[in-house]
């Protein structure tokens, strides 16, 4: 009977899911049924697809109420069509909850729709405000009129819908050929200007 009840449930965990917004798939799995801790972990090509958002991994866990929570660790590669962005990473988590993507590790970050390239240790991403945290030694291209602004830090915070790019500690800008250094630069890229504070550096072409 209990064999009987498990594999009705395990023909019904895809639909469930899918009920909830989230599809999966993987070579293999792993289903924690017990009250409290139930989890899908998967292996061997792991996918999950949640609305416009598509993620691949070697391994990912599926838990929390309404499968919320989202572990993948191997050659993480995330794609959100809707934003038009793709990160390359190794691990990463994702709450489905506040709409919150997590990295741990190097990574790499193509945002198509701001022609913007990036790269560093650490990641978050608040997906519902539109605003990217990058951290440890960051470094980002970006094409704004047909100029490359090239810039560097050990932090930076970009706010996508408002065009802010804000970088802080050790950091450094080329921009319209001009070069900039502080520990702290604020550019509005929506109105071009430029804000330095403290150890304030900068060589400007006449």
């Amino acid at each position: 009977m209990k064999k009987a009840s498990l594999s009705i449930l395990l023909m019904l965990l895809p639909f469930l899911l899918f009920s909830g917004q989230i599809s999966f798939s993987g070579a293999q799995s792993k289903i924690v049924l017990k009250e409290g801790r139930q989890s899908v972990e998967l292996t061997g090509g792991a996918s999950v697809d949640d609305g416009d958002l598509h993620i691949e991994a070697e391994s990912m866990k599926l838990s929390g109420t309404d499968w919320t929570e989202i572990s993948c660790s191997g050659s993480v590669k995330v794609e959100d069509k809707e934003r038009e962005i793709s990160i390359r990473t190794s691990t990463i988590y994702f709450d489905r909850s506040s709409q919150r993507l997590l990295l741990s590790s190097y990574f790499e970050l193509e945002d198509r729709k701001n022609s913007l390239f990036a790269s560093g240790a650490q990641m978050e991403f608040d997906m519902d405000n539109e605003i990217l945290k990058l951290n440890g030694q960051v470094r980002l291209n970006k094409i704004e009129d047909d100029e490359i602004i090239r810039a560097q830090a050990e932090s930076m915070e970009y706010d996508r819908d408002n065009g802010m790019l804000t970088l802080r500690s050790n950091a450094s800008v080329t921009w319209k050929g001009n070069s900039y250094s502080a520990q702290m630069i604020s550019l509005d890229l929506e109105n071009d200007t430029i804000e330095l504070e403290s150890k304030i550096g900068g060589v400007i072409n006449g």
